[in-house]
């Protein structure tokens, strides 16, 4: 059994856990694929910035259905320093980390994702479901 990750943005919590029982490409939302990513998002962001991971918060529940999918706010701070990591900061990552392209292609999707959360004065999710 796998899980799907998505993060998409959404005006408010309450749009958010609209999503949740298609998903965010049922939604016909924006939205970047993850699948495999599970862990708090701010592991990654620490790594691209350089910064302790305990400055960025855990995300927060905002929709549960209670068996096999969920919605979480991704928090304020973590998609702000998300937005502002640069493309050369993404590449020198990806060199130290040893990624695969399509890795970096995902993580640079993600973090123009946050680019436009922040744009738009949006939030941004993260959908999973089992």
């Amino acid at each position: 059994m796998g899980v799907l990750v998505d993060y998409f943005t959404a005006e408010s919590d309450e749009a958010a856990g609209r999503v949740m029982s298609g998903g965010p490409a049922g939604a016909k939302v924006p939205y970047v694929d993850c699948k495999g990513w599970i862990d708090e998002p701010g592991g990654l962001v620490a790594g691209l910035t350089g910064r302790d991971v305990g400055e960025f918060p855990d995300s927060v529940e905002v929709a549960d259905d209670g068996e096999v999918s969920g919605v979480d706010r991704v928090m304020p701070e973590t998609v702000a320093a998300l937005a502002a990591v640069p493309d050369e900061r993404v590449r020198e990552y990806a060199e130290d980390e040893l990624l695969h392209p399509y890795e970096v292609e995902r993580i640079t999707a993600l973090r123009d994702l946050a680019r436009e959360a922040v744009r738009l004065g949006r939030g941004m999710y993260r959908w999973t479901c089992v």
